[in-house]
């Protein structure tokens, strides 16, 4: 499908975005929105399904891959190294070893601990698997890497000129990359330090700044690492320099300062936390620097696509990524939450180009994707993968000081590619197994229809990170089709077609989903059809979503307890309104025997339906790639999902409606808060992590910040674009 942009739509959000206006922007209709909007669509499809139950998603998945004949295409947030993983990945080996092609899109967060893993899934592909990650360090942040790993007298100049020297031999060393916006060369200790960071070890990045123009880059960046003497020689010299570092060069204190950046992460800052944590250590005009500052803002934009389309007419998106998590019932393997989620499978009349075009724009996004061969030359993993050894060898030897002694336990203990390879063989080979002897599939419902036979017709839409050819970062508020956040376009526009039918007859909107922190467009929205502001009479507006005790991720809660006490405010100042929609606030309750957690990204629009990727929060319509889609006119479809959601409302000690609660005092809330944010602390900052004073210190930051939430958002719901985009700005790393 042709894609431009509506003058329409970002013409308007210019003209509004430094006024302030109670009503919400006018959308354009749907059809008009999706006319312009979607990546693919409509698709001409022979059957459609959803799957509401884990083990049939699982099962409908590899049905796809094992018959695959020509080309399998994966884009998935998480690719997890677990039982059921390991079988979905043998199932494309095998895949690969019949002739299939095989490409797969994994996010370089989540991914980069398992890149060994990622490369022997290549190697076992025979040549017909290839792995790319997404939203690799932009140039900034490897520049930024180099310098802080760089020493004074790797330039030969001392005091106050040293940083102007470093800069410059910086810029000199990345000059051939400045176009492209990225570089796969390493200088100093960048490779080092990017190993540290998207490993998510805060002493690996402290020594790495620490101590870092000692290294030998060029050998940290050689491609498959051996276990020759010339290797095993480099790290014996590393093992001592990390000696100095942390018990002469103060790297713990540097690493406990990037450990307490990494929570702070958690929680959502405008700027980056850990360039705050390091920006000490750059120039000033680094640190000044917009381009640089942004770009560690955006560190964290998520490949969130949930994506497998086999021989370009067989699609399967929605909310699950690849994890046990996903693809199992509760049992004794699966450790962690298990996740009630929503895919869906479309069989097309015959391949669809404009799907497969839709994945070719993000594979071949050279600026935001690398292949492995160029992770490991700008972010090679040996050292983090042994960095165990070196600190085994301090303990084993006088804390470092014994060099012999360092030297033999390196010599005994180093762990080269290949060899971490034959082990991720072996995990692969027991889980395999353990998932084949040890798990049994069970059936919770029926997959559900889509209305093949009557008139609905489905469209593929993404949240995508360039608009124009260019990178976009985040959005302006009102401006979803300028930054191409196509899918939260379609939903405004959706509500407000809603709304804007036969007030005689009853609707409903459904915002079944997981994460419900709404970003300031939808905030606005939904407070002016429940104040009446936009008339929606007839409208049922239904929020449904985890609680406290169901969530996997309490701190959206903490965040949007807040947000919806905003809400109830606003409505009890504006009073009631004949023409206005009505309300309902539902969340899950605990199920004993079973840590269940709502993972679904279902919006109902009267007769229309989204499924995909794309959370009501703030992050997805800020910060990460989505993709999902959009099917118009199923009231069939949609009247047998709706009735599935009642049964469990109808479930007693399921489903809550904490309606009334919402708008509960300030006082009582403070008290509640209070409360989760000592849990909140217990989970991601325990004991052995902050001291009294960084624990105190955050904690009034958190509350400070619940603060800003209420406040900010009672402003947008007035039609203050400068504090939607102040909003957005702040929390959209939540």
């Amino acid at each position: 499908m042709k894609r431009h942009l509506l003058l329409g739509v970002v013409l308007p959000a210019l003209l509004l975005g430094g006024c302030a206006s109670q009503a919400p922007m006018r959308q354009p209709p749907v059809a008009q929105v999706i006319d312009t909007q979607a990546s693919a669509g409509p698709l001409a499809f022979a059957d459609g399904r959803v799957f509401m139950s884990n083990d049939d998603a699982f099962a409908a998945k590899l049905a796809l891959v094992e018959t695959a004949h020509q080309r399998l295409d994966l884009a998935y947030y998480i690719f997890a190294d677990d039982y059921s993983t390991a079988r979905l990945s043998q199932a494309l080996i095998d895949a690969a070893r019949r002739g299939v092609q095989v490409r797969l899109l994994v996010d370089y967060f989540s991914a980069y601990k398992d890149l060994d893993r990622f490369s022997w899934l290549e190697q076992q592909g025979e040549g017909r698997i290839a792995v790319r990650f997404y939203n690799r360090p932009t140039l900034s942040i490897v520049k930024d890497a180099a310098f802080l790993t760089l020493g004074c007298a790797d330039v030969g100049v001392a005091g106050k000129a040293c940083d102007a020297q470093k800069l410059a031999a910086v810029d000199r060393h990345f000059a051939a990359d400045a176009e492209q916006d990225f570089s796969n060369r390493s200088f100093a200790g960048s490779g080092l330090f990017l190993s540290g960071l998207y490993g998510k070890n805060p002493l690996v990045m402290a020594y790495a700044i620490s101590r870092g123009q000692d290294i030998d880059a060029e050998a940290l960046s050689s491609g498959a690492a051996s276990a020759d003497s010339a290797r095993t020689d480099q790290l014996k010299a590393l093992g001592k320099l990390f000696f100095k570092a942390r018990y002469v060069g103060g790297a713990e204190g540097l690493a406990a300062k990037l450990k307490l950046a990494l929570v702070r992460q958690t929680f959502g800052e405008q700027v980056n936390p850990v360039f705050d944590a390091v920006n000490s250590y750059l120039p000033l005009s680094r640190q000044n620097n917009t381009r640089a500052r942004r770009d560690w803002d955006y560190l964290t934009e998520f490949l969130h696509h949930k994506f497998l389309l086999a021989d370009g007419r067989t699609l399967m998106l929605g909310g699950r990524n690849v994890a046990d998590s996903y693809h199992m019932h509760p049992n004794p393997l699966a450790d962690k939450y298990i996740f009630m989620d929503t895919d869906v499978k479309l069989s097309l009349a015959s391949a669809s180009a404009a799907l497969t075009e839709s994945f070719d724009r993000l594979w071949n996004l050279q600026s935001m994707v690398a292949p492995l061969a160029e992770v490991r030359r700008h972010a090679p993993n040996d050292l983090l993968m042994n960095f165990a050894v070196m600190q085994a060898a301090q303990a084993a030897c006088d804390k470092g000081t014994d060099s012999a002694c360092v030297d033999r336990y390196v010599d005994q203990h180093f762990v080269p590619l290949a060899a971490r390879m034959k082990a991720v063989a072996e995990a692969h080979r027991q889980h395999v197994q353990r998932y084949a002897t040890d798990y049994r599939r069970r059936t919770d419902g029926a997959p559900l229809a889509i209305d093949a036979d009557a008139d609905a017709r489905i469209f593929y839409l993404e949240n995508l990170p360039v608009a124009d050819g260019k990178r976009t970062y985040g959005a302006r508020h009102n401006g979803e089709a300028a930054s191409n956040k196509n899918i939260q376009a379609v939903w405004r526009a959706a509500l407000q077609d809603v709304c804007a039918q036969d007030a005689a007859a009853p609707r409903e909107v459904l915002l079944h989903n997981a994460y419900l922190f709404l970003p300031a467009n939808l905030l606005h929205d939904i407070a002016a059809a429940l104040d009446g502001t936009r008339p929606c009479a007839g409208v049922t507006l239904t929020l449904l979503t985890n609680s406290l005790e169901t969530t996997d991720l309490n701190v959206v809660n903490l965040l949007a307890v807040w947000q919806l006490k905003a809400l109830a405010d606003h409505l009890r100042d504006a009073g009631p309104a004949d023409h206005a929609a009505t309300l309902r606030y539902l969340e899950y309750r605990p199920v004993d025997g079973a840590k269940l957690s709502l993972h679904s990204k279902v919006m109902v629009f009267g007769s229309d339906i989204f499924i995909g990727s794309s959370n009501a929060d703030l992050r997805s319509f800020m910060m990460d790639s989505n993709n999902g889609v959009f099917i118009r006119n199923a009231p069939a479809f949609v009247r047998a999902y709706t009735q599935r959601i009642q049964a469990l409302l109808d479930t007693p000690g399921r489903i809550a409606d904490d309606t009334a609660r919402i708008g509960r005092g300030k006082d009582q809330l403070g008290v509640e808060m209070n409360q989760l944010i000592d849990q909140l602390l217990a989970r991601y900052a325990g004991p052995d992590r902050l001291t009294a004073e960084q624990r105190r210190n955050l904690k009034a930051q958190m509350q400070a910040t619940t603060q800003r939430v209420y406040a900010l958002s009672r402003r947008i719901m007035l039609g203050d674009a400068k504090a939607a985009n102040e909003f957005n700005a702040l929390f959209k790393g939540i």
